[in-house]
C-alpha cells in the first residue's frame, strides 16, 4: 500500500474526535455471518502477543468512519486494533478502551470515511490469569447528526392519568448521570419498540444496575448521546428500571423515535448466547405495556421490535416471537395498585351505626 494512501485511511483515535450524534448508530459487522468474538487469553507472562484476528468482516454496505465495540474483558492487559481491509498490509491503529469493574467494556476509533470490510484484533500485553474475552458486537457507522424523520401519529384511545404505574427502579436508584444536554419533549408516546441490549443476561438487581450504569457510559461517551437511549429497561427477574425520563425523546430507533417509548430486555436473545426471555421478563413488559396503553392511549398493536424498523437482529429471536402475546397482554386492563385496591375496599366496606366505616 503506497503511504499517502494508508495515511488517508489511517483510523485515529476516538478521544480526538467529536463523538457519534447519530441516533441508533451503526451497522453491525459480521465476520463470517457470526457477531462479535469469543478468544481464549492465556496467561503466558510477559510481552505482547496477538491473541485474536478476525480477517476481513463480511461486505459492509455503508462506508463507515467509526468502529465501535462492546462486550466483556476480565482483565484489562488485553487491548484492541483496528483496521480497514483494503486487500494490503493492515494499518493497525488501537481502540480507546472503556472497562468498568465489573469486566464490561466499550471501545471506540475513528477512521477517514471510506467504503469496506473491518479487521478486528486483540493483543495480550501480559494477562494475569487464564480468561476468555467476549466481544458481544461490532458496528460501523458514519459519525454525524441522524436526519429526523417525524411520523404522524394515529388516532389514540382515551388517556388516563391515574393508570396505576408497576413498580419502578428510578433513576437515582440506580446511581444514574444527569444527562449532557436538555431532553427533547415528547408528551404523548403512540408506540412501544422492543429491543434487547446485545449485553449481560443478568440474575440479580445489583448486577442488572452494574449493566445499567454500563449501558448508560457507552450511550453517552461511545455513541456520543446524551443519555442512556431507552425509557425502560426490563431484566430477567422481571425488575423494571427507569431509562430516560417518560415524556420525553428517546434514541433508540433511528428516524422513528418521536412518539416511541423504548423498552430494553437486559441479556441478548439472538445467537451465539440465545438467552430465552424468562416468564418474570414477560409478565414485567405486560405490566408496563398496560400502563402504557391506559396512560397515553397507545394502541397495543403499535407494539413492534426493533428489526421492524431496519436492517437488525434486534431485539432476538426469541424475544421477537414474543411479540404477538405481549400485544394482546398489553390489550388488557392493567391491575389496579394496592392502594387503589384499600380505598376500593374501604369505599365498599359496611357503615358503622354512626355512619363511620369500621375499625381494622
Amino acid at each position: 500500500m503506497r503511504a499517502d494512501v494508508a495515511a488517508a485511511l489511517a483510523i485515529v483515535l476516538a478521544i480526538t474526535a467529536p463523538p457519534a450524534r447519530a441516533e441508533d448508530a451503526g451497522e453491525a459487522v459480521t465476520f463470517g455471518s457470526r457477531p462479535g468474538a469469543s478468544f481464549p487469553v492465556q496467561a503466558l507472562g510477559a510481552g505482547t502477543r496477538v491473541v485474536y484476528e478476525s480477517g476481513a468482516s463480511d461486505p459492509l454496505a455503508q462506508p463507515w468512519d467509526t468502529v465501535l465495540i462492546q462486550g466483556s474483558l476480565p482483565d484489562p492487559a488485553v487491548r484492541f486494533e483496528a483496521a480497514r481491509a483494503d486487500g494490503g498490509a493492515p494499518a493497525w491503529t488501537p481502540l480507546e478502551v472503556h472497562r468498568f469493574p465489573s469486566g464490561r467494556f466499550w471501545a471506540r476509533a475513528r477512521a477517514t470515511k471510506a467504503s469496506g470490510p473491518l479487521q478486528l484484533r486483540a493483543l495480550d500485553d501480559g494477562a494475569a490469569r487464564d480468561h476468555v474475552v467476549d466481544v458481544y458486537t461490532v458496528e460501523a457507522f458514519v459519525d454525524e447528526p441522524a436526519p429526523s424523520s417525524p411520523s404522524i401519529p394515529p388516532a389514540r384511545g382515551p388517556q388516563d392519568a391515574s393508570a396505576p404505574r408497576p413498580r419502578v427502579v428510578a433513576r437515582a436508584q440506580w446511581g444514574a448521570v444527569p444527562a449532557t444536554e436538555p431532553y427533547t419533549p415528547d408528551p404523548l408516546p403512540w408506540r412501544v419498540t422492543l429491543h434487547h441490549s446485545d449485553g449481560k443476561f443478568t440474575r440479580s438487581l445489583a448486577e442488572s444496575i452494574d449493566e445499567l450504569r454500563f449501558i448508560q457510559d457507552f450511550h453517552i461517551h461511545g455513541r456520543g448521546w446524551i443519555d442512556i437511549a431507552y425509557h425502560f429497561a426490563v431484566d430477567p427477574l422481571g425488575n423494571i428500571l427507569e431509562g430516560r425520563p417518560e415524556g420525553v425523546l428517546g434514541a433508540h430507533t433511528l428516524g422513528n423515535n418521536e412518539g416511541n417509548v423504548g423498552i430494553v430486555l437486559l441479556g441478548t436473545y439472538s445467537p451465539p448466547q440465545n438467552n430465552k426471555p424468562t416468564a418474570a421478563q414477560l409478565a414485567a413488559v405486560a405490566a408496563l405495556g398496560r400502563y402504557l396503553v391506559a396512560r397515553y392511549g397507545i394502541d397495543p398493536n403499535s407494539l413492534k421490535g426493533h428489526r421492524d424498523y431496519k436492517m437488525t437482529a434486534c431485539p432476538g429471536k426469541n424475544a421477537y416471537a414474543a411479540l404477538p402475546a405481549l400485544r394482546r397482554a398489553f390489550a388488557e386492563r392493567p391491575a389496579p395498585s394496592p392502594l387503589d385496591q384499600v380505598r376500593r375496599a374501604s369505599a365498599l366496606a359496611p357503615a358503622d351505626f354512626d355512619g363511620s366505616a369500621p375499625s381494622r
